[in-house]
């Protein structure tokens, strides 16, 4: 074990550094630029390299199948995976179909044509903020909220039109954020956890929304004045339920998680009990489905949040009782 006394220096405004020695970066197969983890304790700090983990050992998948849509589900297994390489082994006519159906929905991936198509994926996992990307699924989920009543208010078809392009971005964030939790995550698996269920929910509740908004468009007669009041009066209620269900979670707000909860049952009764009143039954029983859907969706988010703030409670009561 090797020690060494330095110095602390101002870096910048608003940080502070210590140098390392440059003989010790090797020892530790450290480079320029190399991301390191700092590990506060009472009366410490420990600086550790970070391993990316296993995936990143083999970075290289190879795929074959005769079959478009096996294969776009496998690119997409390879790249939440966290794979930088994915090649294609089958006739390129096909590869190229396959991956250019996902290409859109993930960030960072370009197809390179040589003897076979093969996939490079350039994502820095390492300056990619999970919670940024939950903070904008959420800010995409209220915009899809709002076109769906626009639309209601309105009957433009173009509110619609960019809700569908909204999901897709929700699946590109979706892939990203789940791609980053994986590679990067394995210091915290709980916590690592939390955000993937809170993703994968975010990214279903923007399913919910496409298919409600795509039930109505399917309608050609349109619903009623009556029929529009109620369902825009629905997912205003639905908006503000799952808004206060990730502002639980990102806020750390157990009593706004818990208000969540126990509303459950209400807003599942006054869904169908809303709906009955639409007309017709086919359409609005479909939409509702959708609705409840979100509902259930938004308590999965509102117990993880619970979870996430009685496991920060108990933390820094164990931290205050060791002092």
């Amino acid at each position: 074990m090797s020690s060494i006394i330095r110095k602390v220096i101002r870096v910048g405004e608003r940080s502070a550094g210590v140098t390392i020695p440059k003989e010790w970066l090797s020892t530790l197969g450290l480079n320029i630029g190399s991301a390191v983890e700092l590990i506060l304790s009472r009366d410490s700090i420990t600086i550790k390299p970070i391993e990316i983990g296993r995936r990143k050992l083999a970075s290289i998948l190879r795929i074959k199948s005769k079959n478009t849509d096996e294969l776009s589900r496998l690119i997409i297994a390879g790249y939440t995976e966290g794979y930088d390489t994915i090649e294609l082994d089958t006739d390129k006519i096909l590869a190229r179909r396959a991956f250019y159906s996902v290409a859109t929905k993930l960030p960072g991936s370009i197809a390179m044509d040589d003897v076979k198509i093969t996939i490079k994926i350039s994502v820095d996992e390492l300056n990619t903020s999970v919670d940024e990307v939950i903070s904008s699924m959420r800010s995409i989920m209220l915009s899809m909220f709002d076109y769906f009543t626009d639309y209601l208010d309105t009957g433009n078809t173009d509110y619609l039109d960019q809700l569908f392009r909204l999901d897709d971005d929700m699946d590109r964030l979706h892939f990203l954020g789940v791609r980053t939790i994986k590679i990067t995550s394995i210091k915290m698996p709980l916590d690592a956890l939390d955000k993937l269920m809170v993703i994968k929910s975010l990214e279903h509740i923007g399913d919910c929304l496409d298919r409600a908004g795509r039930t109505l468009l399917s309608y050609k007669e349109g619903l009623d004045e009556k029929s529009k009041r109620i369902f825009k009066e629905m997912f205003s209620y639905l908006e503000s339920y799952t808004s206060k269900s990730i502002n639980s979670y990102l806020s750390d707000n157990y009593n706004m998680a818990l208000k969540v909860l126990l509303d459950r049952e209400s807003m599942l009764q006054y869904i169908v009990e809303a709906a009955s009143k639409c007309t017709p039954l086919s359409v609005a029983f479909g939409i509702a489905h959708e609705a409840q859907m979100i509902v259930a969706l938004a308590v999965e988010i509102a117990e993880i949040a619970v979870s996430k703030a009685t496991r920060k409670s108990f933390s820094i009561t164990s931290e205050r009782s060791r002092t």
